[in-house]
């Protein structure tokens, strides 16, 4: 679909979405309703444009949002929603602008960093290469190619093949060996190509090397005119291979302590994500929100969450249903709003962590990618959980290293997410129960168990049916457009089924409160 056809499309859907809560008198429900509404934004990556739909249709219900919990590409949508609007009506404008043209350089994405870790590496085994030529040049050995072009061609395929097919040199020896003691293994064909192929290709050049230094005659002539230094590098040939061969636990580790020199804690930097943030919101701005937006990150010392806000913990604390002592606890404000946003979207591989208040940070969707926890811990009464996968999953392409940490790290947030929907579903449940016994609507019921009180939190989830296509670093790709207006119609029939719920919902009222003591050698369990 072509970005001009998904916008007018987008336009279609916002205007026909505005007529239709005008007919169904939505602002009247918003300004009766006593509930606090809060939504929550998991991460994503790239995926993240889903939400833009999402916040575009909160925006144009004009729906209230006293409270967003985020993480990740969830925490730099939530800050610039709440940022853009002076009332609890946020403004999604400037992130659907945003979205639309952005590009991966925008958010550091930028692959030619290693195209020139490449170039160093070949300016420095170039220089210490002729370096060493040239001190043998100053000893008086010489050393001439037969066939340079032909030479050094070779060279580059050979070194072609050893770096992309390192993994499949040894194999044809593996076939080889199986052909010899005549086991009854099948070799894959493919395989034994592919192997056969590099092989050819890096003796074919030791071959060539061989012939073009007329290494036989040079080595015979080292050996008449100097057996002494002849048998010298014989003893050195045998004591390399000793040393390898004892000490070989030890070479690679001096070799792991070489290769990461180059290498960094992220494949991306997060100068270039922060500048972007910094230029398309205002801290000033999204401090002053009567938002209440708690951005989550992950303490990479302890293990553990950390919780930033836009607003001070005193404040939160006063907020109606606000749990003071996840407050206290739990929840920071910091001078440096923009860092901690850069912190919760640095998502581990692709990003490098953040250092803040002494802590390094990182990615909040380790510990709760759908933080629904603090939503409730803050006071919300209603939750609309924004998730950018299908229900199904995600049936992303696997094929690198850098793949398969990414869709590690989607089954650990998938995992935190479903322990926080049972907990919350098996609460609701013990208030349904309570309130069909009383006669009353669970959100008129409490439980105290002594040690906690709970009560009943209406959930709505918006989340596409089917994968919105490409990876979580494709930012600014073609899926973009077409997300942003999935997410659009999805939350549209949501705040739809919202809207029939507030009418006949009594929060605001007193609340029946029954009262458990909880069994003495019972474990607490895991709060929502």
């Amino acid at each position: 679909m072509e970005p001009a056809d998904t916008k007018a499309q987008l336009d279609q859907a916002r205007q026909a979405f505005r007529v239709r809560v005008a007919e169904l008198g939505a602002q009247a429900v918003w300004d009766s309703f006593r509930g606090r509404i809060a939504a929550v934004l998991s991460g994503g990556g790239a995926r993240g444009a889903y939400q833009i739909g999402v916040l575009l249709a909160f925006q144009d219900a004009r729906l209230p949002t006293h409270i967003i919990t985020a993480t990740s590409v969830g925490s730099i949508n939530a800050a610039s929603f709440a940022a853009h609007s002076d009332t609890q009506v946020g403004n999604a404008e400037s992130l659907l602008q945003a979205w639309s043209d952005l590009t991966p350089p925008q958010v550091g994405i930028e692959w030619t960093r290693y195209a020139w870790m490449l170039v160093g590496l070949i300016a420095a085994t170039a220089g210490f290469g002729n370096l060493i030529h040239h001190l043998l040049l100053h000893g008086g050995f010489r050393v001439d190619l037969r066939n340079p072009a032909l030479t050094f061609l070779a060279l580059g395929l050979a070194g072609l093949a050893v770096m992309l097919l390192y993994d499949r040199l040894p194999y044809l020896g593996y076939v080889l060996r199986n052909l010899f003691h005549r086991t009854s293994w099948k070799a894959d064909r493919r395989k034994t190509l592919v192997s056969l192929v590099a092989n050819l290709i890096v003796w074919g050049f030791v071959l060539l090397i061989a012939h073009s230094l007329d290494l036989p005659h040079l080595l015979a002539d080292f050996i008449r005119y100097d057996p002494q230094g002849a048998v010298l590098l014989a003893l050195a040939i045998v004591l390399v291979v000793l040393l390898r061969l004892l000490f070989r636990a030890r070479l690679s580790f001096s070799l792991h302590k070489l290769l990461r020199l180059p290498l960094r804690p992220g494949l991306f930097a997060n100068y270039e994500r922060g500048r972007l943030v910094r230029q398309r919101m205002s801290a000033e701005r999204l401090d002053a929100s009567p938002i209440r937006v708690l951005f989550t990150v992950t303490d990479l010392q302890k293990g553990t969450a950390r919780f930033y806000s836009n607003t001070p913990p005193d404040i939160l604390a006063r907020d109606p249903g606000a749990d003071p002592h996840f407050v206290a606890q739990e929840v920071f404000n910091t001078g440096e709003i923009i860092r901690a946003i850069i912190a919760s979207s640095a998502l581990p591989i692709a990003y490098e962590p953040i250092t803040l208040d002494g802590r390094l940070l990182s990615d909040g969707g380790m510990v709760a990618n759908q933080p629904i926890r603090p939503a409730i811990r803050l006071g919300a009464d209603v939750l609309f959980l924004v998730m950018n996968d299908p229900p199904e999953g995600i049936h992303a392409e696997v094929r690198t290293f850098i793949d398969v940490g990414l869709r590690a790290l989607d089954i650990l947030m998938l995992q935190n997410l479903l322990t926080d929907l049972k907990i919350l579903n098996n609460i609701n449940d013990v208030c349904k129960r309570a309130a069909a016994e009383l006669g009353v609507r669970p959100e008129e019921v409490e439980i105290d168990l002594g040690t906690r009180r709970y009560r009943y939190v209406k959930a709505f989830t918006v989340r596409p049916l089917k994968s919105l296509g490409g990876t979580v670093l494709d930012f600014g790709g073609e899926t973009t457009g077409p997300a942003i207006l999935q997410g659009y119609r999805d939350a549209t029939a949501q705040i739809e089924n919202f809207l029939a719920y507030a009418r006949q919902a009594r929060y605001g009222q007193p609340r029946r409160v029954l009262r458990f003591a909880p069994e003495p050698s019972a474990q607490p369990a895991r709060q929502p």
